[in-house]
């Protein structure tokens, strides 16, 4: 018997769909303002243009198609690793500003949590503070979010607001709202319980995607903190 496929289900400002039969969206790309950057040899691309309101870019970095952990970025630019191959750059380059991080970390996108208003940074890149902060044209703040250097993982923060790992402290959160200027900052999952919030779902101000994992509560938390 033929497995069926799934269709993407639009709903207003949420798309839900998977990536390749993988639930964690975050591993494969993230959104701006401005853009969204994907993985090559995806689908739904027309549907995540119109949820999301901006073109879709899509690209391979390290000769994969698991962009949302090899790269970070705001409306200003996308941050690669040196590790990158030179097409791949020079392809990107094309449509964006493009910074290449001279780093032994290659997963930026779990080290760097980051809007047009902000950024946090994972302690891993700390050297790196001055150099983004002026590429990103934000403020960066050097810091843990609850106990974890994957900070790009355990949140993902729009304009609006941020939602983050479920052990994120208070004073944890209060830093993370002052830092990124934005008025919600809350806890939440996704995929039927994953703390890893930017791993798990792509959003920017304008709507979100998530896969059939994630439950009803969940979306509606996501919409509450990110979109209220």
């Amino acid at each position: 018997m033929k497995r069926m496929k799934k269709k993407a289900l639009r709903m207003s400002n949420h798309l839900l769909t998977d990536f390749l039969g993988d639930p964690n969206l975050g591993l494969f790309g993230f959104a701006t303002d401005k853009y969204c950057l994907l993985g090559e040899g995806l689908k739904h691309y027309n549907e995540i243009e119109d949820v999301l309101g901006v073109k879709v870019i899509k690209t391979r970095i390290l000769g994969t198609n698991l962009v949302g952990i090899f790269s970070a970025g705001n409306s200003k630019g996308v941050v690669v690793p040196s590790l990158a191959y030179d097409y791949e750059i020079e392809n990107l380059r094309k449509e964006l500003n493009v910074l290449v991080l001279e780093s032994e970390y290659t997963a930026l996108g779990n080290l760097i949590l980051v809007n047009d208003n902000g950024c946090v940074l994972s302690p891993l890149l700390k050297k790196h503070k001055e150099e983004l902060e002026k590429f990103f044209g934000v403020k960066c703040r050097v810091m843990k979010i609850t106990k974890l250097n994957v900070v790009g993982s355990a949140a993902i923060a729009n304009r609006h607001g941020c939602l983050v790992h479920p052990n994120t402290t208070d004073e944890e959160g209060e830093i993370i709202k002052k830092i990124l200027k934005v008025k919600n900052v809350d806890v939440g999952t996704a995929n039927f319980g994953s703390p890893f919030i930017g791993a798990g779902i792509i959003a920017n101000s304008k709507g979100f995607l998530t896969s059939y994992h994630t439950t009803g509560p969940e979306m509606a938390r996501i919409d509450e903190v990110l979109f209220k």
